[in-house]
């Protein structure tokens, strides 16, 4: 609905105004209190008021966006080309940190091993030898699961998709 509406008011959405959408209502929602934010609801960011708001902001409000980014690092380019770019998932690099291996030989199938690999690795992947031989496997990925769910969900895609290939 809101991509929708956003399509009728500026006739085409690139990545670039996309990103800018996403920024102005997440600058918006930066700019209220705790207790508020938590009765904001998605409505709220992608609703027809969003779109307005979206609509209305103007060169001295983008002047303000820039800069908040840029206390975080990002940029609006950056972001944009995040957005246009869905070939590389920016956790992509560590689906199999192969470096990680080291560490998760470590002490492998104990314990005192599941403790130094919890705390010194991104924990349980697919593709590593060292987790298809490790007995502490399954709640390792448990709580890779529930510790890193995207990177999590990344890798189980890439597994996957090795797996279909002939």
């Amino acid at each position: 609905m809101c991509f929708d509406g956003l399509c009728r008011e500026v006739v085409s959405v690139s990545a670039e105004r996309l990103s800018d959408f996403c920024i102005c209502q997440t600058y918006a929602i930066s700019g209220y209190d705790t207790a508020y934010r938590r009765k904001w609801n998605v409505s709220h960011s992608f609703g027809k008021k969003a779109i307005g708001r979206y609509l209305r902001s103007g060169k001295e409000r983008r002047y303000r966006e820039d800069r908040w980014l840029k206390s975080f690092g990002l940029s609006r380019h950056d972001l944009a080309r995040a957005v246009e770019d869905r070939r590389s998932h920016p956790f992509g690099r560590f689906i199999y940190p192969e470096y990680e291996e080291t560490t998760k030989r470590r002490l492998l199938s104990t314990e005192a091993g599941y403790l130094v690999c919890a705390l010194s690795t991104l924990m349980w992947t697919p593709f590593s030898p060292s987790c298809s031989k490790c007995a502490k496997a399954e709640p390792c990925r448990r709580r890779t699961q529930a510790r890193y769910p995207e990177l999590y969900r990344i890798r189980c895609e890439a597994w996957r998709k090795k797996e279909a290939k002939p």
